[in-house]
């Protein structure tokens, strides 16, 4: 019984410790364009302009200020959100750089990451950064998953000088999404890591058991002020193969064409739409090795299928996934099948509901697998405090089978250290009688 009561007790106190104080900064739109050629401190467009900064540590000394200033510049023209950061540091020459690779790990290098929650819902964000080698990272947060495949479009240059190293961004608002009006304001929050120290330490604080991916615990951007846009690209392709036998006249060609379209229904809901998929130009898998029964689990890089790929998701980390695009395309004893085509919609719909609309369909090959219809429904709504409800519906059809799959899944926030989660979903499948249904619920 004591060990009940000291269970229960331990919850209520870890629900109701006080919220950290969220740090707030006022931005202005910039009367000139910044130039991304690191030389940000000639540039005129940021003379007279107010910077965020007062970082506060984690590491080493919970706390504590950091060892070294940070500036942070923020503003924006009709067009572009722009960024400009000096990481000031007493020892230029210790500043350490491992990779330039783009996704490579920001912890092994002095670094600088951003979080951006556009809608401040306090549950999704885009995250991007940079070291003092150029190295791209960009990543998609959705509740508790942390997308590093999905990348967007956008403009660093880094430079390292004699009093520390510093950073020019430019990120197009067509590559971000977010609530229409005038006045807007954003949940941002920034990272700087010292490597050397192993330091890191945040502008908005965050207590040590979290990372930047707490999306609520950003602080607060106000006076942005974007024009309404409309986001528009095609992308299309045409692809040629000839082959030539042993006989000089024996050859055979062939060629395809297909598009890409990408489509902003409104500034926050987007409409991608593929014909003929060609995924040539995707990168390739990590080599695994299979030494068990199970199937190996790669993840998803086609790009198609990335941009708010977290919304479609409902999962157990490492245990279940309910719903994986990566499954599409994908026949028989890991055979490849052609894409006709399909359609997907994502976003949100006012501010705190998430939308996904998915609708592919995959060619039918002889001898190997029927042209397969899949089709996926996903809402989600958000309220506050980190909580959740939603609903999955996952439909797959062919000649000689369907499937489909329900699941509602919901989070709870209780106080600001405290969720619980959890699902209960249902699959009907001729080839499945029994064994059909799962729930899960956990707490962290």
């Amino acid at each position: 019984m004591l060990r009940i009561h000291s269970l229960f007790g331990l919850l209520i106190l870890t629900a109701v410790l006080l919220p950290v104080q969220a740090a707030e900064f006022r931005t202005t739109r910039l009367t000139t364009t910044p130039v991304i050629d690191r030389v940000f401190a000639r540039d005129a467009a940021w003379r007279g302009h107010d910077a965020l900064s007062s970082f506060t540590q984690v590491q080493p000394i919970d706390g504590n200020p950091a060892s070294q200033q940070t500036r942070i510049h923020i503003g924006f023209d009709d067009d572009t959100l722009y960024i400009a950061a000096i990481c000031l540091d007493d020892e230029p020459d210790n500043i350490i750089v491992t990779s330039n690779q783009r996704d490579a790990s920001v912890t092994e290098s002095d670094s600088l990451r951003f979080i951006i929650d556009t809608f401040q819902s306090g549950q999704n964000g885009l995250v991007f950064g940079t070291n003092p080698g150029d190295m791209q990272y960009d990543a998609q947060v959705s509740g508790f998953d942390f997308d590093l495949n999905w990348d967007t479009t956008w403009e660093v240059a880094t430079t390292v000088h004699d009093v520390g190293w510093s950073a020019e961004f430019a990120k197009p608002f067509t590559s971000l999404r977010f609530k229409p009006g005038n006045e807007q304001r954003w949940g941002i929050n920034v990272e700087r890591r010292i490597r050397r120290n192993n330091e890191v330490a945040y502008w908005s604080p965050i207590p040590i058991q979290y990372s930047l991916s707490r999306v609520e615990l950003a602080g607060t951007v106000s006076g942005i002020d974007v024009p309404r846009q409309r986001n528009f690209q095609v992308i299309p392709y045409i692809t040629s193969r000839q082959s030539r036998g042993g006989e000089l006249t024996d050859t055979d060609s062939d060629t395809e064409v297909g598009l890409d379209l990408k489509y902003a229904l409104t500034s926050a809901l987007t409409l991608d739409v593929t014909w003929n998929t060609d995924f040539a130009q995707v990168e390739v898998d990590s080599l695994q090795v299979n030494l068990n029964r199970f199937n190996l689990f790669f993840l998803e890089k086609r790009p198609f299928f990335l941009e708010n790929a977290g919304q479609f998701g409902v999962r157990v980390p490492g245990l279940m996934q309910l719903f994986h695009t990566r499954r599409i395309g994908i026949g028989p004893g890991g055979s490849q099948l052609p894409i006709d085509g399909g359609l997907r919609v994502s976003g949100k719909t006012g501010r705190n509901t998430n939308l996904g609309l998915l609708f592919m369909r995959t060619s039918e090959v002889a001898d190997l697998a029927e042209g397969t219809d899949f089709g996926v429904l996903r809402v989600k709504q958000e309220f506050r405090n980190r909580s959740s409800m939603g609903v999955l519906l996952v439909d797959k059809t062919d000649v000689e089978d369907d499937n489909q799959t329900f699941a509602v899944d919901g989070q709870l926030g209780i106080g600001d250290n405290l969720t619980l989660s959890g699902f209960v979903a249902q699959t009907d499948s001729i080839d499945i009688p029994s064994d059909d249904s799962a729930f899960f619920l956990s707490s962290n």
